[in-house]
């Protein structure tokens, strides 16, 4: 694994999310009540990108079917998709988020 500063928390609105190129890879940095997670950017189900999805509490919901994802592990709730999606480990340091991605 290895750590990146993605962006700085004011740059991710409250209840919502954004998409960031990290080394090679598209990180989704959701933010809301219950913290900020970052996940991989594409539903599991139609894969379609998850950014812009309604986000409420640790829940991102797909905005193209409403599949709704669990942002602490991945988990899907319902009968559209049974596979997670990706989540990464955050963390806040004077107010940049950084977030550790596997190497590779």
């Amino acid at each position: 694994m290895t750590r990146h500063r993605v962006a700085a928390l004011d740059e991710i609105p409250e209840t919502g999310n954004k998409a960031f190129d990290v080394d090679g890879q598209t990180v989704l940095v959701s933010r809301s009540a219950a913290g900020v997670f970052a996940t991989e950017i594409i539903c599991t189900h139609a894969y379609q990108s998850l950014e812009g999805g309604k986000v409420k509490g640790a829940y991102l919901f797909c905005p193209v079917h409403g599949v709704r994802f669990c942002l602490r592990d991945g988990t899907p709730a319902g009968n559209l998709t049974k596979k997670p999606i990706k989540v990464y480990a955050t963390e806040i340091v004077d107010g940049q988020i950084f977030v550790d991605l596997p190497d590779g």
